[in-house]
């Protein structure tokens, strides 16, 4: 049989992880998944258990390789794009001592403040170190326990190659400074050694250990290419990589970023209260930022409100979610005045709150079922434009003119669409939106092995399925929805949130006022 080079990556996300075999033209030539759970045991809660990550790992792996009829032999590197800032202690054999505290897990709520007081800073709850820190003060058995604090990534790259390193974006947002080659928080934290060293998204940081290529069906010596976060992945995947433009990734979770050629700064007082991002980023600079909820708000809306939906579906040969297309289509834009807030498990950007909270606004008795499903496609695509607004209060040098769309959310043309005319240019959305973080991923172990010699190369290497061009005839109509979507969060309803959000960390009923079971 003929000798191909291929290389694997895999995107952990949320809901779960993403394999893909990739060929040395960055063709997709086979892709699974497999789902693992959310566990919340305590309020604030989120964990996941990486062994559940492995099987999921071990199983794609061996039905890509089977489905595809590569060969082990042409496998030639492999590398990952995670989910940030999970935070998991192991030991030596990279053994999870307790499962992880994902990206969206906020009990660490009193250390980032204690961070935050000492280092003149402003952590969430849900980063890096405030979480590791948690570990050492309420599991210190533990973390005495622990070879390393690891992150996703890092966990993957142990399991494949026995080496304990930190990719170098997530090193970023963990609290690593590159220029001082020293952790930020350590005088908090005090982690000592058990703090990863940080290694490059395109370096070569092991091989695959004769274990971990038995279970996978793999062979021993595949070099392991440290990668980054699922962001960075997915720039990578969203051929949106040139001056500009940028990509917009539409899961569970949703984000925006623009790659610029210099580092940036943003002006004193510019920009508005979310966390956006400049990320050194091989040889540019990342300027992104992430909103928590997205997918999983058109999701919460099918289980709560729509569950008729699923048999409709089945009847009519549809998905769910393409029958909440056809539902948005039937709505004027801006659906009459009603606004949707998507943060439904706090937020990062456009502002940053670890307890806002989503909600309809301005619903009337004349709104129908309808209305609600393009509200929440409107919203989050608002929240998504602040953010943009946001990105460029930096010095860019240049203005965003076309967009990108990966994830699943952009399989939906009249989303995409709403995307087109609330940020107001060209959307593209990619052949395999589902899948550009792992080929994104796969594509950083091309690089590591030279297939590919710098980020130029890459760009929009992912064909095009469809677009979306904005409407002149909806410019008023979204303009004035994206106005008032800012106008969302005034302080008086922050303290609401803070006020509930306070009460919920300490086991108390989320509501207020009597029982109703003692009405008369």
């Amino acid at each position: 049989m003929k000798h191909r080079d291929c290389f694997i990556g895999y995107d952990l996300g949320t809901s779960g992880v993403k394999t893909a075999l990739i060929d040395s033209d960055g063709r997709l030539l086979h892709s699974e998944f497999a789902s693992y759970q959310t566990r919340s045991r305590n309020p604030g809660w989120h964990e996941q258990d990486p062994n559940e990550w492995w099987s999921a790992i071990v199983g794609t792996t061996r039905r890509t390789m089977r489905a595809s009829k590569i060969l082990p032999r042409d496998v030639q590197a492999i590398s990952f794009g995670v989910q940030a800032v999970g935070t998991i202690p192991v030991d030596k054999e990279a053994r999870a001592l307790l499962p992880c505290m994902t990206w969206l897990d906020a009990r660490s709520v009193d250390q980032a403040k204690r961070i935050n007081e000492a280092m003149g800073d402003n952590l969430l709850a849900k980063d890096y170190a405030p979480k590791a820190l948690w570990i050492k003060e309420n599991r210190s058995d533990v973390f005495q326990k622990a070879h390393k604090i690891v992150e996703c990534g890092g966990y993957l790259i142990a399991k494949f190659s026995g080496k304990f390193v930190m990719p170098g974006d997530v090193s970023q947002f963990a609290g690593f400074d590159g220029e001082s080659r020293k952790w930020k928080y350590e005088p908090v934290v005090q982690a000592g050694d058990k703090l990863p060293e940080p290694a490059g998204p395109t370096e070569i940081v092991g091989e695959t250990t004769s274990r971990a290529a038995r279970e996978l069906g793999l062979r021993p010596g595949i070099p392991v290419v440290a990668g980054g976060s699922d962001f960075a992945a997915a720039v990578i995947g969203s051929g949106a990589i040139k001056r500009r433009r940028a990509h917009v990734y539409l899961g569970s979770s949703a984000w925006i970023a623009v790659i610029a050629e210099k580092p940036v700064t943003m002006p004193a007082g510019a920009g508005g209260p979310g966390m956006i991002f400049p990320i050194p980023f091989l040889d540019r600079w990342i300027i992104g930022g992430e909103t928590e909820s997205a997918c999983a708000c058109l999701n919460w809306f099918q289980d709560e409100l729509a569950k008729d939906l699923t048999d409709k579906a089945k009847r009519s040969g549809r998905t769910p979610h393409q029958m909440l297309d056809r539902m948005a289509e039937k709505v004027e834009p801006g659906s009459s005045d009603l606004l949707f807030v998507p943060w439904m498990k706090g937020e990062r950007a456009p502002v940053k709150d670890d307890f806002a909270r989503g909600a309809f606004m301005g619903l009337t008795l004349a709104h129908r079922r309808e209305h609600l499903v393009r509200a929440v496609m409107e919203g989050v695509a608002c929240n998504v434009r602040w953010i943009l607004d946001q990105i460029e209060a930096f010095d860019l040098g240049f203005r965003v003119e076309s967009l990108r769309g990966i994830g699943g959310g952009f399989k939906s043309k009249i989303w995409t669409q709403i995307f087109a005319d609330v940020m107001g240019m060209r959307m593209q959305a990619v052949k395999w939106p589902r899948h550009a973080g792992a080929i994104g991923a796969a594509l950083f172990a091309a690089t590591g092995l030279g297939v590919y010699k710098n980020l130029d190369d890459l760009d929009g290497l992912l064909p095009i399925a469809f677009e979306g061009a904005p409407v002149q005839e909806r410019r008023h109509a979204y303009e004035r929805l994206a106005t008032n979507f800012k106008n969302t969060y005034p302080s008086e309803i922050s303290e609401i949130y803070h006020e509930w959000g306070a009460r919920l960390a300490q086991g108390e009923p989320a509501r207020r006022g009597a029982d109703p079971s003692q009405a008369q």
